[in-house]
């Protein structure tokens, strides 16, 4: 039955492929029977459609199919109701062909089903599997590359495409054995994997690199064995189709994966692949020093020179071919050995570190001194990387310079618990104890209550917990915007109905979050009591993105609101910046209050910031006012307002004076 050959071929497609003898005894079906009868290929073979049909069904069906065999037509068309395993329903669009031998003699039936109970092929669909099926070996042929072989891979036959693609010609390929295409790139262990499967009779397939007399190729593959009568394996047909140009598109789109743009070095996603196919890795994490103060005082274009500029030596310092360098994110490098001894790999480390340290940093003529924390793990490789990063955050709590990660270092309890607080934060959510606390700003010169300033709390039975516990985990487990927006609707809330003025802390992150945007616009013209509220930027955030800054603070103020700079004094306290924001209050840091009185580098300090606020109109606002001792420096050094436990702590109600 030669055409069987081919129509084997298809059974990667979605039908089901069958062949019945001249008794209508299926004698051969396809594994994804499964799929539409709900039985295995040794609970078919052997039995006859109609024993997989209704009674009823099998007279209608009989009848039609067997005046077909004895009329010897061309192709057999029709409907056809089975019955699953489980008991439903199929119906099936049944296409069958005869198989003749040399004398004329049907001696077989092959052919294809196709599940329409969901829906119906159209004519046009129809017509177009049937002329499929009547010229596949042509289709074949023509669109890809075919060879076949004998049982012991040599070549017998081959088509003009395996001929154009590969540069041999038929005569110099047939009678040869298939390796003559194989690519030394491809392991010895997949063409193992191979030969069991196509001499378990199995389709084998796979997308692998051949070798042509001029050039290599890429090739979609599937190889079937080829079963007689005894269903004994009597050759092999391969049909390849060349993928070559999309193997090329893919690698280049796997390079741009793999490779940092910055730095050139191996990407974040080439090192969990690389971690993936190493042995015994051993693994450090190196991180610049204070990196961020570079950032903020000579701005990015600076510091990614200097990032570049460590890349390009770590790339000189690589030892090994098992030795990879990746850029991971800002500051951060790692270095992967894939296989090596602990000491050889500390010693690595502890060099390479050295010739780090060496680098000169120019800018602006002066010459920086920048520092590295390191940490290095030596754990399973499902654990490596994680645990590097606990070594790393323990150098750089500790203040050192290296520290390998071992068991008794491990920051399990700190993820433990972040595992705690997320599941109160979400309890808390759900349960409406995400609550506003107020603290007061009192005017210097009358002691009047004249604004509140807005603070997040959890509510825990009689307890107010500080967001010093949850807020920054509430980053990482994205639930801080639900908090955000709880928070800016209760404080909306409470002071709609008096003549209050009140503000509320916005982070850099909050005003590049475009839903946070949204919300607060939304509030805004809900209220519509704009011109007594005042957003708090926090000034120790990042700034870098002024223009996303200015946007927010010139829609806010449309509405009447006023801004002020929280925290100022610590971070990047560029007064520049503060004029172009064009803020209404400077809020002192309290880490320059707290001990005003007594501390006169503070008073110097402070001083200046005064001095620029009034020149600019902008108004004063000393935070941790903690007695009446600071309470009295703050006023003599001209400060406007003061915020603190001298006047009160944050409660949950306002206050009358």
């Amino acid at each position: 039955m030669p055409d069987i050959k081919y129509q084997e071929l298809l059974e990667n497609i979605s039908d089901w492929i069958w062949v019945v003898d001249e008794k209508g005894v299926f004698t051969y079906c396809s594994e994804n029977v499964f799929d539409f009868l709900g039985y295995r290929v040794d609970e078919v073979v052997g039995k006859t459609p109609f024993d997989f049909m209704s009674r009823e069904e099998e007279k209608r069906i009989g009848k039609i199919f067997f005046e077909y065999v004895q009329n010897k037509r061309a192709i057999v068309k029709l409907e056809n109701t089975h019955i699953h395993k489980d008991g439903h329903e199929v119906l099936l669009e049944s296409s069958a062909i005869p198989i003749l031998d040399k004398n004329g003699k049907l001696i077989a039936y092959q052919g294809l089903d196709k599940d329409i109970t969901d829906y119906k092929m159209t004519q046009l669909e129809l017509n177009k599997m049937l002329s499929f099926l009547k010229s596949h070996q042509l289709a074949l042929d023509e669109s890809s590359i075919v060879t076949k072989a004998d049982t012991k891979g040599i070549i017998t036959y081959v088509n003009d495409a395996f001929c154009k693609i590969t540069g041999y010609t038929k005569e110099e390929a047939i009678g040869k054995p298939h390796n003559i295409i194989r690519h030394p790139d491809n392991s010895k262990s997949l063409y193992k994997d191979m030969w069991k499967t196509i001499r378990a009779k199995k389709i084998w397939k796979c997308v692998l690199k051949n070798r042509g007399k001029l050039e290599d190729y890429w090739v979609d593959l599937n190889i079937l064995p080829i079963l007689d009568d005894k269903n004994e394996i009597v050759e092999y047909i391969a049909v390849r189709y060349n993928v070559t140009t999309m193997v090329k598109q893919q690698e280049k789109i796997d390079n741009i994966a793999n490779t940092d743009s910055l730095t050139g070095l191996g990407s974040r996603y080439k090192l969990v692949n690389d971690i993936e196919l190493s042995q015994s890795p051993a693994l450090t994490i190196i991180n610049i020093d204070n990196f961020s103060q570079i950032n903020d005082l000579y701005g990015h274009k600076i510091g990614d020179n200097i990032i570049k500029q460590y890349a390009n030596r770590l790339s000189e310092l690589k030892c090994s071919k098992e030795c990879h360098m990746y850029h991971l994110q800002g500051d951060e490098y790692v270095i992967l050995h894939m296989h090596t001894s602990k000491e050889e790999f500390f010693e690595m480390i502890v060099q390479i570190e050295k010739k780090l340290n060496e680098i000169k940093i120019i800018i602006n003529n002066e010459e920086l001194s920048l520092s590295f924390a390191t940490g290095i793990s030596f754990e399973a490789k499902d654990l490596i990387l994680q645990t590097a990063d606990m070594a790393l955050k323990i150098a750089k709590n500790e203040n050192k310079s290296l520290v390998i990660y071992r068991d008794e270092i491990s920051l399990n309890n700190e993820y433990e618990n972040n595992l705690i607080w997320t599941k109160k934060i979400k309890e808390a959510i759900e349960s409406n104890n995400i609550v506003p606390v107020f603290q007061p700003i009192v005017n210097n010169e009358t002691k009047y209550f004249e604004k509140y300033e807005s603070l997040v709390r959890i509510k825990e039975k009689t307890k107010l917990i500080s967001p010093y516990f949850f807020l920054d985990i509430s980053k990482k487990t994205k639930q801080y915007i639900s908090i955000t927006k709880i928070m800016i609707e209760k404080t909306f809330e409470m002071f709609k109905n008096n003549d209050k003025e009140f503000s509320i802390n916005v982070t850099i992150e909050d005003i590049l979050n475009d839903e946070i945007k949204a919300f607060i616009y939304s509030m805004l013209e809900n209220y519509n009591i704009g011109s007594r509220v005042v957003f708090e930027l926090v000034e120790s955030e990042s700034i870098e993105i002024y223009s996303n800054v200015h946007d927010f603070i010139k829609k806010i103020k449309s509405y009447g609101c006023k801004v002020a700079i929280d925290d100022f004094g610590t971070g990047y306290s560029n007064f520049e910046y503060l004029m172009k924001l064009k803020v209404d209050y400077i809020k002192i840091d309290g880490s320059m209050i707290k001990d005003i009185d007594t501390n006169e580098d503070a008073q110097i300090v402070v001083s200046v910031i005064v001095d620029f606020a009034k020149k600019m109109n902008i108004k004063t606002i000393a935070e941790f006012v903690e007695n009446e001792s600071i309470f009295n420096k703050v006023k003599e050094l001209g400060i406007d307002y003061s915020q603190g436990y001298y006047f009160s702590k944050p409660k949950r109600e306002l206050f009358s004076e």
